[in-house]
């Protein structure tokens, strides 16, 4: 463990991965090369050799008053204390990280295991010149226990329909295997930690007349326009970083707004889900208007004479 005083200088350590995180909140596998980087610039006496080095924010055991199982989920299935899991990532490679040691306790008959693909519509091309063709999500769980991989895709299936919320939440928890006391605490954690369940934060530079159509449509919706929306997502509930800020460069925009959408039934309507800039068609307007969950509000603005 070891504390980070400037994010942007390990963001900027970690390269083209952490362009969209900068709040490093996502799981990361390094490089050999990276972790030695890592170790060199923040003085941190640790040598990854040919072992297989993850990064991640750390989350106290003070803080969560039980065992998180993530990190842990091979020892907890096998012990029984853990019901269920799942490994999603892209593939390009058609194998998860560890995948081989759970295929030994899958072939000794103590597991169980099925495998979901998720295909993109177009490949992502990374600079690094790898290439990723979809999302492949693993599940397990003890035998006897199968009935979880299904009721998961249940889940996952209806929460698409009205967005992710706190009742959602406490199901995959309960498939997890956490108890009922543990659910509670988490979810009461999660409501104070973000704003509303399943939505994500927009933002859009807008023009003097279409600020006015905002206003008349009672802060709750955008007005028709007649071009594409260059949007942002963001996970902060401010402007914190250069990305939002940058729409307004460049334009007659007098105001930059953010407003909250459904996070899933969103994803749908776009062509790049795993992008953060995205450009929407303005036919598209009505769709997304039907998905703004909050008031639009104004987050910073500039004299437009």
């Amino acid at each position: 463990m070891f504390v980070v005083e400037r994010p942007e200088e390990l963001q900027a350590l970690l390269g083209e991965a952490a362009d969209n995180d900068p709040n490093l909140e996502m799981f990361y596998t390094l490089e050999q090369s990276e972790a030695v980087a890592i170790s060199r610039h923040f003085n941190v006496p640790f040598e990854a050799d040919d072992r297989t080095t993850s990064l991640y924010q750390f989350a106290g055991l003070g803080e969560t008053p039980y065992l998180i199982h993530t990190g842990y989920e091979l020892a907890l299935l096998l012990d029984g204390r853990k019901k269920f899991a799942r490994m999603g990532e892209e593939y390009p490679p058609e194998r998860h990280q560890n995948e081989d040691r759970f295929d030994h306790y899958v072939a000794l008959g103590l597991l169980h295991k099925e495998v979901d693909f998720q295909k993109f519509d177009l490949p992502v091309y990374l600079k690094n010149g790898r290439t990723f063709a979809g999302v492949r999500t693993v599940y397990y769980t003890r035998k006897g226990e199968e009935w979880r991989v299904p009721a998961w895709r249940l889940i996952e299936r209806a929460s698409r329909k009205s967005g992710w919320n706190e009742h959602f939440e406490r199901l995959e928890g309960m498939l997890f295997g956490y108890e009922d006391w543990q659910n509670d605490w988490w979810i009461e954690n999660l409501r104070k930690k973000q704003r509303q369940f399943g939505t994500s934060l927009l933002y859009l530079a807008v023009s003097a007349r279409e600020l006015t159509g905002i206003e008349s449509n009672g802060w709750r919706a955008l007005p028709a326009m007649a071009r594409s929306l260059e949007i942002v997502s963001s996970f902060s509930e401010e402007p914190d970083d250069e990305e939002p800020r940058r729409l307004m460069d460049g334009t007659e925009a007098v105001a930059l707004v953010r407003f909250r959408v459904k996070t899933r039934p969103f994803l749908d309507l776009v062509d790049a889900p795993q992008k953060r800039v995205r450009i929407f068609p303005a036919s598209h307007i009505k769709d997304l208007n039907r998905l703004i969950v909050d008031d639009i509000e104004i987050v910073m603005r500039r004299d437009s004479r």
